[in-house]
């Protein structure tokens, strides 16, 4: 996509020979024959890099990570579990397992466009600025002659503060050979016609610039450690098990020396917003709305104090770029930001791409697979690259490239980008980011609906995000302590909020003496920097995951025919709710049509790869569907298998598919007929507001028109909504149902259980369970 050009540029050269391309319009380039490899070779390899014992580093120069980080193998066998250990038990799940594989098929790469740049933004070295080259043979070939006349031209891209998105590109700017870019400029849409006819678009483009920013002036009698450079890479939805499934290639890269993964990662929230929020902020959205500023109000993410912050405070310069503009982690349902959140923020400019330019979706796809000529993940990848060549040798940087394009939609489609994310990484290193930088390479979680979540391992898939960190060689040099923890901590459970303390560990140290301790991550003041050893024995607790998402005692898919019993005994608790509530009039009674999965909590003193034992009382998950309306419904139960009892809090049962047309149908009959018993009193207690709080509640819950059917959306109310009144003192604007396709209950069931029923809660549960025939 760039050149940059280590001479100065010849002023009336007309073709200057780039030196060093970094993006390429096919880019398959040749891969380091040493990362060539298969599925069966990364399954073979598997055995020996899990439960090992570690070498000690006999040389730090940047030459040995170029080599697999050898390792002796403990066993011949698969290891039992990531983690294990009295308190905590992490099952190690096979990648390549038979149930998987059977149905798994890699998928191909398809490019966008095979032509060559017609125009590129060339950064020249010597006086820092951009110039536009054109590629004059190539226009010759489109206009098949050297002699007619052709004009190119540049709208430049600038933010709306008002919708944390961009204007109207700005007016035609034409251009010749060698035009100096302004340094205003860091968004552009380019074009180059006929001069003859401006219907002749001979090639139009797209780039983000990362204009140089100088290097302020240092204070003399300050002398500082040196600061590492920090670069983040995460893939949407990506779980370690699936990551060695989908992209053995890249995972054999990051076993290489100065690698240490996280095993016993596990996530702390649903979806992308709140991981990434516990990474970035060290809250929950919940504690950040009692403690901060509510997240659906506007401003409110300008204040929070995000991690980008503190680094930009201790003179690092920052970055921030997403794809797939329509499910950004700060915008979708969400305010934004009003102020550019870093120094180089990347939303406005592919938001603007996205919009002028035309984009396609491959077979398999369900977001836009291409935006323009370039892969959509590629702009991203792209905005790093200049980010970091630009800055990485000269000052500290940070940077968070986040890529949901490719990954989040389909647990299969990031075998199509192996190659493409490969040759990224490589590229970064010949660019010499790995000498300088901590690179981590994460995700926010797994899978969590779709065909991975059918298998019996799909609890701890949608569970065990992947997590990488490397150490540059001068930093392992220097802290060889720190290496030591992390070590030592890739088989120890550990969360968001120890990554949360990591950072700002690195922020302190780059700083005095002097320089005051920087605040831990608030929701998790047991967690720590991993630099430091993680307790062995920890729970999920004390590394601020809650039950719900904890992998130390995770369900296991069984199949027993006794197992429907579950399902309907839970009818019948739902049933039994809504007739105690008078509405056996309007509801119909719900009948079980087949059970989806059941799952069986497997405690501490349970194996999870043994055949399991008959217990008599245990914890389930059920997932169902029932007859009426084809609604699917899913459950947290404490079952008697001998007394067939079912123990369930009716008010944690979630309805995960759509049930617009059910609640409508609710609604209306409420407001068309007020004389069925108790339901006045329902309706006053909705318009009566003297002594309650508005809430602003989503009366339909779940769906979404706009995405209706699909799954996949983020655990977010749509803003189709109305007005109720509730007697409870909640704050404003609290959302109390999941969304569609999230599978998200109550955690805590003793908890729960004493619970009193908020009447907003009330109402929607209504919504989801009262059905009727079709």
């Amino acid at each position: 996509m760039f050149i940059i050009v280590y001479i100065p540029y010849q002023i009336g050269s007309t073709n200057p020979t780039p030196t060093h391309t970094l993006y390429n319009a096919n880019p398959m380039k040749k891969l380091n024959y040493e990362l060539q490899g298969s599925l069966d070779t990364v399954k073979n390899e598997t055995i020996a890099k899990h439960k090992t014992i570690d070498n000690k580093d006999s040389n730090d120069n940047d030459d040995d990570d170029d080599v697999d980080d050898e390792r002796e193998t403990v066993s011949g066998k698969l290891p039992l579990y990531y983690v294990e250990n009295s308190k905590c038990r992490i099952p190690f799940i096979d990648p390549f397992a038979a149930e998987v594989m059977e149905h798994y098929k890699p998928e191909v790469f398809e490019t966008c466009s095979n032509e060559s740049d017609l125009v590129q933004p060339i950064f020249d070295i010597t006086r820092t600025r951009y110039v536009l080259h054109i590629n004059e043979t190539l226009v010759a070939q489109k206009l098949n002659s050297s002699d007619d006349e052709y004009n190119c031209y540049y709208q430049e891209i600038t933010r709306n503060v008002n919708h944390d998105s961009y204007n109207d590109p700005l007016p035609q700017i034409y251009f010749s050979q060698g035009y100096v870019v302004p340094l205003h400029v860091q968004g552009m849409i380019l074009a180059c016609h006929e001069a003859a006819n401006t219907s002749n678009v001979l090639q139009k483009d797209a780039y983000a610039l990362v204009q140089y920013k100088p290097l302020p002036a240092a204070d003399p009698k300050e002398t500082t450690p040196r600061k590492p450079s920090v670069i983040m890479f995460g893939i949407d939805s990506m779980s370690r098990i699936n990551f060695r499934r989908t992209m053995p290639k890249v995972y054999k890269l990051l076993t290489r020396r100065g690698w240490y993964e996280m095993q016993g990662y596990n996530k702390v929230g649903d979806n992308t917003f709140p991981n990434l929020m516990a990474i970035l902020s060290g809250y929950l959205p919940d504690s950040a709305k009692e403690k901060v500023c509510d997240t659906d109000n506007k401003g409110c993410f300008d204040r929070m104090p995000f991690i980008w912050k503190y680094l930009k405070g201790a003179g690092y310069l920052t970055a921030y770029a997403e794809d797939e503009c329509d499910i950004n982690t700060f915008n979708y349902v969400k305010p934004g930001f009003v102020e550019p959140p870093v120094d180089y923020y990347y939303r406005p400019f592919l938001k603007a791409f996205q919009g002028e330019m035309d984009t396609w979706k491959c077979a398999s796809c369900t977001l836009k697979y291409c935006i323009g000529r370039r892969v959509q993940s590629s702009y991203v990848y792209d905005y790093a690259k200049e980010f970091a060549k630009r800055y990485v040798d000269e000052r500290p940087i940070w940077g968070l490239f986040w890529s949901s394009s490719f990954s989040h939609d389909s647990y299969s489609m990031p075998s199509k980008m192996e190659n493409f994310t490969l040759q990224y990484l490589l590229d970064f290193k010949q660019d010499g980011v790995f000498k300088q930088s901590i690179v981590i390479f994460f995700s926010d979680h797994g899978a969590r609906y779709g065909t991975l979540s059918s298998y019996s391992s799909g609890f701890l898939e949608e569970r065990l995000p992947m997590m990488f960190i490397y150490l540059p060689p001068w930093f392992r040099a220097k802290y060889p302590e720190y290496v030591k923890a992390l070590e030592l901590n890739r088989n120890r459970l550990t969360s968001n909020y120890d990554l949360h303390n990591t950072l700002k560990h690195i922020v302190e140290l780059g700083q005095l003496p002097s320089f005051p301790k920087l605040p831990k991550a608030s929701d998790c003041p047991q967690c720590q920097s991993l630099f430091y050893p993680v307790k062995e024995i920890r729970t999920c607790a004390e590394a601020g995951i809650s039950e719900h998402y904890c992998t130390c005692q995770p369900y296991k898919r069984i199949s027993a025919d006794w197992s429907d019993r579950i399902a309907h005994g839970v009818i019948g608790r739902i049933n039994d709710y809504l007739w105690g509530r008078n509405f056996s009039s309007l509801c119909a009674n719900l009948t079980l049509s087949y059970v989806h999965k059941t799952e069986i909590k497997i405690e501490t003193n349970m194996s999870f790869h043994d055949e399991l034992p008959t217990v008599d009382v245990a914890f389930y998950r059920t997932k169902f569907k029932v007859q009426q309306n084809s609604a699917d419904f899913f459950a947290t139960v404490l079952y008697n298998n001998v007394t067939d009892h079912v123990d369930v809090n009716v008010e944690t049962i979630s309805r995960t598919n759509s049930y617009e047309e059910d609640s409508t149908y609710l609604i209306d009959v409420l407001n068309e007929d007020k004389e069925h018993k108790g339901h006045d009193k329902i309706l006053n207690e909705s318009k009566d507001c003297e002594n309650s709080d508005l809430l602003n509640v989503d009366l339909i819950a779940i769906h979404n028109k706009e995405h209706k059917g699909q799954k996949g959306i983020r655990n977010e109310s749509t803003e189709e909504s109305a007005d109720i009144c509730v007697s409870d003192d909640r704050p404003r604007n609290s959302l109390e149902t999941p969304c569609v396709g999230v599978e998200s209950i109550d955690d805590q069931l003793a908890d729960m259980m004493t619970k009193p029923l908020p009447a907003v809660r009330f109402l929607s549960l209504r919504n989801q369970m009262c059905l009727t025939e079709d």
